[in-house]
């Protein structure tokens, strides 16, 4: 019997390679998304299998962006409304791509990462989900993509300080973020800074 175990190692290892050809920050990004949302997700009470799910949407959310046109994804300023209308496309881009993999996972994996720009109030993309109705591995790389995102350099802009950043998420408590989650990663990130 053939064994798709290697072939879906190298499937991860080809989406892997090519964000990092792509788009060097974002495959960057990915990566401490990824070490980021572990952290949070044992404090949510995650099992083995969703962090497991949690680490691939975390290590892929963006790859949805190999599809986005250069004159947006690199666009060294604010994203006008119709490059903003682009770049919205990423989560569902993302979930197709990663679908494409074969693996075991694939639909679950994929079903994080196109909701990762969902927001708790329900005014995200791409489909307005509300509360619990967004995984909860999407409501934990809501929280940690936004951090990073914040804290990093960006084309636009430099990195903002860590207590700004988590004031930013404070305030969105109830609307992009979860409350309950973002206590979770307020607690985490006072033990380590």
């Amino acid at each position: 019997m053939f064994d798709d175990a290697p072939s879906q190692v190298c499937s991860i290892d080809a989406l892997s390679m090519s964000l990092q050809m792509r788009d060097q920050y974002t495959r960057f990004h990915c990566d401490r998304v990824g070490l980021l949302g572990d952290q949070l997700g044992r404090l949510c009470d995650l099992d083995d299998t969703q962090r497991a799910h949690l680490a691939l949407a975390a290590r892929f959310h963006d790859i949805g962006k190999i599809g986005i046109p250069d004159n947006v994804l690199l666009y060294p300023a604010r994203l006008d409304d119709a490059q903003r209308a682009i770049m919205r496309t990423h989560p569902e881009r993302g979930e197709r791509i990663f679908a494409t993999t074969g693996r075991s996972d694939a639909a679950e994996v994929a079903r994080l990462i196109r909701s990762h720009h969902e927001a708790f109030d329900g005014s995200g993309y791409p489909d307005g989900l509300k509360g619990s109705d967004i995984p909860l591995g999407a409501r934990v790389l809501t929280i940690v993509d936004g951090y990073d995102a914040m804290t990093t350099t960006r084309p636009y802009r430099g990195p903002m300080p860590h207590a700004k950043a988590m004031g930013i998420l404070a305030e969105q408590q109830g609307g992009l973020v979860d409350p309950e989650v973002f206590g979770l990663f307020t607690r985490m990130m006072a033990a380590t800074t």
